[in-house]
């Protein structure tokens, strides 16, 4: 941005102040048209000379880049130089059993860092508190892209991965639901970030990405949330084991959008650096997913199906970690309508009731054994958010959460975690 020169501004202002009277003499004869237009021409630039003394500040931008949540992608609109945003969340779960103590809890608050350094190398980071921050403190992402063409460019560092709708797409403003989808949690691992290189880039209504990371770490792999537990999140990753992820999304219909990703990834024990031993236990994963979303107006449907298969040597298929399941599967469709559409057309506040059906087993087939049924869940939200803002949300949601287990909700040994129905308060805002 070039640097307002003062002489510029001191003009502008004398030239108003000495064309006032002008402007009073024609209203007073009614023959100040021509004046009149020029007044609004001089209103204009006065606002255009403020937005340019504000910068970025004055009107800030809040639109997604190549899937990155908005706030995410402040960075990419600014002409030049620092950017900074983020975006923060408290929730509440009140659980419908006894057996279990209720929650409340600052789920995240987030500070991006962004760098413009030129229109082709841009900086981008984010750092996030969980939980208050009291012991859970990341670099959820932290890159350089290196922008050389509308189809190919280049990202490399602490990346996410694109897979699903959700991981890169995160912030509480832009997902209906207190708490993300369990399927994006508990399948694919949101948010899921590895260190790696990314080439994406877009040709019309197409867009991809490709690349190559660290694969995950085996002994943290469990019978719940699957591989979860097995991301590095950037943290003395095992350089020895890798991945390749690729992602491909088309946009059919404005607003209309279908996609889906594959992964492909080796995954060994312990961290990079560490002394290699005899009997560790490795393997393989593979995970692909597809799914769709609608949004235009008023109405907001997703729909998501992933699946995936974890194949080890003897020593990981003998005493799989945590129980952890060979094959997992689940999907979800969700479905928002904006009220305030039709009670106040034009608004930039939203009133959304929403409604999400989850399917998803992390024990659909085992290495040994016999399958856990309490992990065949099924989990079914219906809320409502306001948004007294575009970028403040306030969401409530009810889950009734069941399995395929014939044991009672509760608590314990003898009893199904997985079945304990729950009542979700939450605020979000990005900035």
């Amino acid at each position: 941005m070039k640097t307002l020169r003062r002489p510029w501004l001191v003009y502008a202002i004398a030239f108003a102040i000495m064309s006032m009277p002008l402007f009073s003499y024609a209203q007073q004869q009614g023959e100040g048209t021509e004046l009149h237009e020029m007044k609004r021409q001089i209103e204009i630039l006065t606002e255009e000379i403020e937005k340019l003394k504000l910068g970025a500040v004055a009107e800030p931008e809040y639109e997604s880049f190549m899937g990155l949540g908005p706030a995410a992608s402040k960075v990419y609109a600014v002409e030049k130089g620092l950017s900074l945003g983020g975006y923060g969340e408290v929730v509440y779960a009140n659980y419908q059993e006894s057996s279990k103590k209720d929650l409340m809890d600052t789920q995240r608050f987030v500070l991006y860092g962004g760098y413009k350094f030129s229109d082709r190398v841009i900086m981008n980071t984010e750092l996030e508190f969980e939980h208050g921050g009291k012991s859970d403190v990341y670099v959820e992402f932290s890159y350089l892209d290196f922008l050389l063409d509308p189809l190919f460019n280049l990202r490399t560092g602490l990346v996410l991965v694109p897979i699903g709708i959700v991981n890169k797409y995160h912030e509480p403003t832009v997902y209906h639901g207190v708490f993300r989808p369990d399927v994006e949690t508990n399948i694919i691992p949101t948010t899921w970030r590895e260190i790696g290189l990314i080439i994406f880039g877009r040709e019309g209504s197409l867009s991809y990405e490709a690349g190559v990371l660290n694969g995950m770490k085996s002994d943290g792999f469990d019978s719940k949330g699957w591989i979860r537990g097995g991301r590095y999140k950037g943290i003395k990753a095992n350089g020895d084991n890798l991945a390749l992820v690729a992602n491909l999304e088309y946009e059919l219909l404005t607003g209309f959008n279908m996609g889906g990703a594959y992964y492909h990834g080796e995954t060994g024990q312990g961290d990079g650096g560490d002394e290699v031993k005899a009997g560790e236990k490795e393997g393989t994963i593979n995970i692909w997913e597809v799914h769709a979303v609608y949004s235009h107006r008023s109405l907001d449907i997703k729909g998501l199906f992933t699946s995936g298969v974890l194949d080890g040597n003897s020593a990981l298929e003998s005493a799989p970690p945590g129980e952890v399941g060979k094959e997992v599967q689940g999907w979800y469709i969700e479905a928002a309508y904006d009220m305030m559409y039709l009670i106040r057309p034009g608004s930039v506040m939203a009133l959304s009731p929403f409604l999400r059906y989850e399917d998803y087993d992390t024990h659909k087939e085992v290495f040994t054994g016999v399958r856990d049924t309490r992990f065949s869940r099924t989990v079914t939200t219906a809320g409502l958010e306001f948004k007294p803002h575009s970028n403040v949300v306030i969401k409530t949601d009810y889950q009734w959460r069941d399995t395929e287990s014939g044991l009672p909700a509760g608590k314990g040994t003898g009893l199904d975690e997985n079945k304990i129905d729950q009542l979700n308060l939450g605020v979000g805002f990005i900035f």
